[in-house]
């Protein structure tokens, strides 16, 4: 219909000597080939980036404690689980067919392995780790169901720009799979322009990581010699006897040093040393007051911290006096943590309404995505009731109707 009517425009805009404009952006995006481009290339990542760094970011997940603990806290803060509604249902039959349908795909989605939560644990894993999560929709024999939702390893998923519009490829084993656009769904978090790739948290943080592994490296090589008390033997040689030469004095004080040091070296810690009086023995104690190298790691550790956008106080660093401290930090994460729940909500409602199209009778599916609790319950609680209070009031006396007061308190209801 849209082209029907675009085309009786652009006829009579002729008739009238009106210059028609074409429906095209004029922009171009950043990676558009240039000259001596291929125009079949892959889009890169931002920052020529080169795509071997995403197995790099999971190394660093893997191996290193503060990255690992970042990416295992965003997982959870962002885990708050959520609740289905069932919207315009044609009768309470189809309402009860739906919720049976919805609970069925929960359950074999993820090839069955702990069904949609499974799926979410591994979707949030990959956007905190990679910047990106995928997902690939099968379909049953008959196309008229969800046969399953299966993960896609995010660091083989390309990009090419066909048809004016982005076309998903998977890179195996040297070949180019090109990946169904209707079923494949990819996530990009923190998004550059027109760059599709998301960007990795982590991406900010190889450097300091390396200067944090050489710092510890130092200080446990410093903390080993500086923290015990060590036992320091000086050993006098004997003076060169009448008749001896001097290779065979050499000799001598080397063996009867060699000898010295091997018995210092199988010492037990309680046993004692005798010798003769031409050897002493000193005892040297460790002496960390000049020691900085906890600072210096603290200050390398709140980089890390800050590259993954995580508060102290969450990883149980809290450097102010007062609770409003911590809570407002903690009301910053939480906004972050409902931006990323906002596409987790379009991707679920887009399974569970694609469930729904073919099921006898007519049904829709909203999610709500579930909050985390504040510091405070009771006074979150108490502000929510005037908020409701206010907007009965705005009712009651007509400024608003239901649904605008409905929408003032964040609340969707039906058409």
């Amino acid at each position: 219909m849209m082209t029907w009517w675009r085309k009786r425009k652009r006829r009579e805009n002729r008739v009238r000597g009106v210059r028609v404009e074409t429906f095209q952006t004029v922009t171009r995006p950043e990676d558009s080939p240039m000259l001596g481009g291929s125009l079949d290339a892959f889009v890169r990542l931002p920052n020529e980036t080169p795509f071997f760094m995403l197995r790099v970011y999971r190394f660093l997940r893997d191996a290193i404690p503060d990255i690992s603990d970042a990416v295992w806290t965003w997982k959870r803060l962002c885990q708050t689980g959520y609740d289905i509604e069932i919207l315009e249902p044609s009768s309470e039959i189809a309402r009860d067919r739906a919720l049976r349908l919805l609970r069925e795909l929960d359950t074999r989605v993820n090839s069955g392995d702990r069904g949609m939560d499974g799926l979410l644990d591994l979707f949030y894993t990959s956007l905190f780790t990679y910047g990106a999560a995928a997902l690939e929709v099968v379909l049953s024999q008959s196309r008229e169901s969800i046969f399953d939702v299966v993960p896609v390893d995010v660091w083989t998923v390309r990009f090419k720009r066909e048809g004016g519009g982005l076309q998903p490829y998977q890179v195996h084993e040297g070949k180019e799979l090109r990946l169904p656009k209707e079923r494949f769904i990819y996530v990009g978090l923190d998004r550059d322009g027109t760059n599709p790739y998301g960007r990795s948290m982590l991406r900010s943080v190889p450097f300091v990581v390396r200067i944090q592994q050489r710092l510890l490296e130092d200080m446990a090589k410093a903390t080993h010699n500086a923290g015990w008390a060590k036992l320091h033997a000086k050993y006098t040689p004997e003076p060169k006897e009448r008749g001896e030469s001097a290779e065979a004095y050499a000799q001598r004080k080397d063996r009867d040093f060699a000898q010295l040091r091997d018995q210092l070296t199988k010492r037990e810690a309680d046993q004692n040393l005798v010798t003769y009086d031409n050897v002493s023995v000193e005892l040297i104690r460790g002496d960390q007051r000049s020691q900085v190298f906890y600072e210096n790691h603290k200050a390398i550790e709140e980089q890390i911290i800050t590259g993954m956008h995580l508060m102290p106080i969450l990883l149980g660093r809290n450097y102010g006096t007062t609770e409003t401290y911590g809570t407002a930090q903690f009301e910053i994460i939480n906004r972050q943590v409902e931006a990323v729940n906002r596409s987790v909500k379009r991707i679920l409602e887009r399974l569970y309404n694609f469930e729904l199209a073919l099921m006898w009778g007519s049904a829709r599916a909203r999610v709500h995505m579930r909050a985390n609790r504040t510091v405070d319950v009771l006074k979150e609680a108490t502000a929510r009731g005037r908020e409701i209070a206010n907007a009965v009031q705005l009712r009651n006396e007509g400024f608003l109707d239901q649904r605008a007061a409905a929408k003032t308190l964040g609340i969707e209801i039906g058409r």
